[in-house]
C-alpha cells in the first residue's frame, strides 16, 4: 500500500511538469468576505482561511449548483453572434455567472454544443460525461487515464482528443480534453489545451474574451499556423511522450495496478504525433520546427 502511494505522488508530480495546472475533479465554491460567491476547478484556489473545514465551500458533484449560478441560461442569437475584429483575431461574446466567471458557448466535433466555464488556470479542456455520451464518445476501464488531484485523493479521468473545438469564429482540432462525472450540471471548462493556441485577453468589462494567433504579423504560416505554433505543439507532443513513457515504466517496475493505463497515455500521444506528422509534411513545415522524442 504505501509503494501504491509513493507511486501516485511521483504520478503527480509527472502530471504537474507537463500540465501547467492540473485540474482538480469536481467543482468548488466559496464566498468571500463581501458574500460574493466564486467557482473554481482548484481546491488549492481558494485562499487557505476559506479551506478551513468543509463546511467553509462547497464542491459538486451530481448536485445542482446554486441558483445564483445560471448554468442553464442559453444566450439568445441576438446577444450571442461571434464578431471578428480583424484578421486571425476573434471577439467573442461571454455569459457571466457571478462571483467574476464567465461561460462561452462552444461546438464539438461540429454538431455538439455546450456551454463551458472559461478557466485558463485549467491545463485542459475538461468535459462532463453527459457531454462525451452527446458526442457519442464510448470509454470505459481500457481508455487512456491520467491522475488528477481532488479533494478526495486521487481520480483517474479518462481521456481523449476533440476532433474539433469551435468558439465563436475560432476553432483547434484534436484538442487534448479529459472527461468527468463530477461536474454537476456544468458542462465543462475551457481550459488551456484549446486557449492555449491563442493569445488570449479577458474583456470582464465588456464581457468579452478576445482570442489573437500565436506569433506575431507577418510571420510565415504553414497551413494557417505559425512557427511559434508549430514548434510548441511539436515540443509539447514529444515531451509527454518521453515523459509518459518514464512514468509508465517506473509504476511498472513498482507493480503499480494503473501503470497500463499511462501506457495507453503513451499511446494517446504518440497518435497524436502521427497525425501532426502527416499535417506537417502536407503543409511543408520545416524540419526544424518538428520534435521527436
Amino acid at each position: 500500500m504505501f509503494l501504491y502511494r509513493g507511486c501516485v505522488a511521483a504520478a503527480f508530480i509527472f502530471v504537474a511538469a507537463f500540465y501547467s495546472s492540473p485540474v482538480q475533479a469536481g467543482m468548488y465554491s466559496w464566498a468571500d468576505e463581501k458574500g460574493t460567491i466564486h467557482f473554481t476547478d482548484d481546491l488549492y484556489k481558494i485562499p487557505e482561511k476559506f479551506r478551513q473545514g468543509e463546511k467553509r465551500f462547497k464542491k459538486y458533484r451530481a448536485a445542482r449548483p446554486p441558483s445564483s449560478f445560471p448554468l442553464l441560461e442559453r444566450p439568445t442569437p441576438s446577444s450571442y453572434s461571434p464578431e471578428t475584429a480583424g484578421a486571425g483575431e476573434y471577439v467573442i461574446p461571454l455569459i457571466p455567472s457571478g462571483g467574476g466567471n464567465f461561460l462561452v458557448e462552444v461546438v464539438l466535433n461540429n454538431r455538439v454544443k455546450a456551454l463551458l466555464m472559461v478557466d485558463t488556470g485549467a491545463s485542459l479542456l475538461t468535459i462532463s460525461d453527459k457531454v462525451a455520451r452527446r458526442m457519442g464518445v464510448r470509454f470505459g476501464s481500457d481508455s487512456p487515464q491520467i491522475p488528477f488531484t481532488t479533494a478526495g485523493g486521487v481520480v483517474w479521468m479518462p481521456m481523449l482528443a476533440v476532433d474539433n473545438l469551435q468558439v465563436g469564429g475560432a476553432n483547434a482540432d484534436l484538442v487534448e480534453a479529459s472527461i468527468s462525472d463530477q461536474l454537476g450540471e456544468l458542462d465543462g471548462l475551457l481550459g488551456m489545451s484549446f486557449l492555449g493556441d491563442f493569445r488570449v485577453e479577458m474583456d470582464k468589462a465588456r464581457s468579452q474574451m478576445i482570442l489573437r494567433p500565436l506569433g506575431n504579423p507577418g510571420d510565415l504560416e504553414w497551413d494557417g499556423k505559425s512557427a511559434l505554433w508549430w514548434k510548441s505543439r511539436f515540443s509539447g507532443y514529444a515531451q509527454k511522450i518521453s515523459g509518459f513513457k518514464s512514468e509508465a515504466q517506473t509504476m511498472e517496475q513498482a507493480g503499480h495496478p494503473m501503470a497500463s493505463s499511462i501506457e495507453k497515455m503513451v499511446a494517446f500521444y504518440e497518435d497524436l504525433h502521427g497525425k501532426l506528422e502527416m499535417a506537417a509534411s502536407r503543409a511543408g513545415v520545416p524540419m526544424r520546427l518538428r520534435s521527436y522524442p
